[in-house]
């Protein structure tokens, strides 16, 4: 009996250790294994975000928190734990306010579940060295991982349905939410009723942050307009139309200092009609996608066009960068020339010009140009437009403090 129970305690040991040991690898591995479930998720038409940057950071936050509790639990910890939940249950209400749909919510576990299930059985292969080892090290990870997902996913759901409800059927508005949605979308030709002059002339925001509401109230006083539509849109954000007679050029009086502090604002392009509603709300949005993840106070969709196409998926941006500019970014002095290079295309190509704004001599320039184009292996001016691009979707990644940063 002594042997027996020596031997079990002997096994759990073993079983703990390389449990640990599993636990250790997964931590290591959290970047490259969140990217992965991002990829896969970006590539699956079921499991969109939709066009809300906040919702998509949401999710990549999530990833990388699920990966860590999974981690935790394979250690011993109580998972998931409820710092885990809360934050699981906040993307779960922004998700209903988005009007994402819950089976679609609930695939994104579906394949963070599938994933990981590959991660630890190459582990439990790859760690273990005694195959009767390993599968006791399976279906301890087994147990461990479905217990996770369907406590996370039954809290997932009620938040959902929780929020689904009121956001939608018991808040301020709901009907004239809906209503816009459908009519924004082209499922409805009429325009809701409301107090706001559709046929107008339209510029739409988008605000979030500090005050969001007196946000465009004060966008609306600058602009004169003679009438507004304000709705609540997800993850606090707020939606809005200005009906304005003015030139869009005076939209570019707008001043940081005019806002209140915390506050960001997001603005379109003025149209007039009911496509010109549903056109200035869609350009709106887009530079929202940019503010929100540069947390630029004002964003204004006539100087983010380009990179609001990229907005959702840093990933590609990275992709992009890197393919485009690749040995340059090894080079010790990368900053100097990509300035130099961004410098040279914002002044027709012109050397002097550069050089004037970066206050340098023109020789430099042509030096540092050569240097550019030994690291690329082209001639700038025949990967003008390409570069250019590159260069542009760089700036939005510093600007944007995202990890893995070319």
């Amino acid at each position: 009996m002594g042997r027996t129970l020596q031997s079990l305690w002997t096994r759990n040991m073993i079983q703990t250790q390389y449990l640990y040991a599993i636990s250790e690898a997964i931590a290591s591995d959290i970047p490259q294994l969140s990217d992965s479930i991002s990829r896969r998720l970006h590539n699956d038409v079921q499991a969109g975000v939709g066009l809300d940057p906040a919702l998509a950071q949401r999710r990549s936050e999530r990833l990388t928190a699920a990966l860590r509790s999974m981690s935790q639990g394979l250690a011993g910890a109580a998972e998931p734990g409820n710092d885990f939940l809360v934050e699981a249950t906040v993307e779960a209400k922004a998700a209903a306010q988005a009007g994402l749909d819950l089976h679609e919510l609930i695939h994104t576990y579906r394949v963070l579940q599938s994933v990981m299930w590959d991660v630890l059985l190459n582990l439990t292969t790859t760690i273990i060295p005694d195959s009767s080892q390993q599968l006791l090290a399976q279906k301890s990870v087994s147990r461990l991982q479905n217990h996770w997902h369907d406590v996370v996913v039954a809290e997932v759901v009620d938040a959902y349905r929780s929020e689904q409800h009121r956001f939608f059927y018991k808040s301020e508005g709901h009907r004239l939410r809906i209503e816009l949605r459908d009519f924004i979308a082209g499922r409805r030709t009429t325009p809701p009723e409301a107090a706001y002059n559709f046929k107008s002339k339209h510029l739409s925001v988008v605000a979030w942050g500090d005050e969001p509401e007196t946000t465009i109230e004060l966008a609306g006083a600058m602009l004169g307009a003679t009438g507004q539509l304000v709705l609540e849109s997800t993850d606090e954000a707020f939606l809005g139309w200005l009906a304005v007679q003015t030139k869009p050029s005076l939209v570019g009086q707008f001043t940081e200092e005019a806002f209140p502090e915390g506050s960001h604002l997001a603005f379109g392009s003025l149209d007039e009609g009911f496509e010109g509603f549903r056109r200035s709300h869609q350009r709106a949005w887009r530079a929202y996608k940019v503010g929100r993840l540069t947390g630029a106070k004002l964003t204004s969709y006539a100087d983010v066009a380009l990179e609001s196409v990229f907005a959702t998926d840093l990933q590609t941006v990275r992709d992009v960068v890197r393919q485009q500019l690749g040995p340059l970014l090894s080079d010790p002095r990368k900053d100097i020339l990509c300035d130099t290079l961004q410098a040279y295309f914002a002044s027709g190509c012109n050397a002097v010009a550069a050089a004037t704004v970066l206050g340098v001599h023109e020789r430099t320039v042509g030096y540092r140009l050569r240097s550019v184009e030994e690291r690329l292996g082209v001639q700038v001016s025949t990967r003008h437009v390409e570069l250019l691009v590159a260069l542009r979707l760089r700036n939005l990644l510093q600007s944007t403090g995202a990890i893995g940063v070319p």
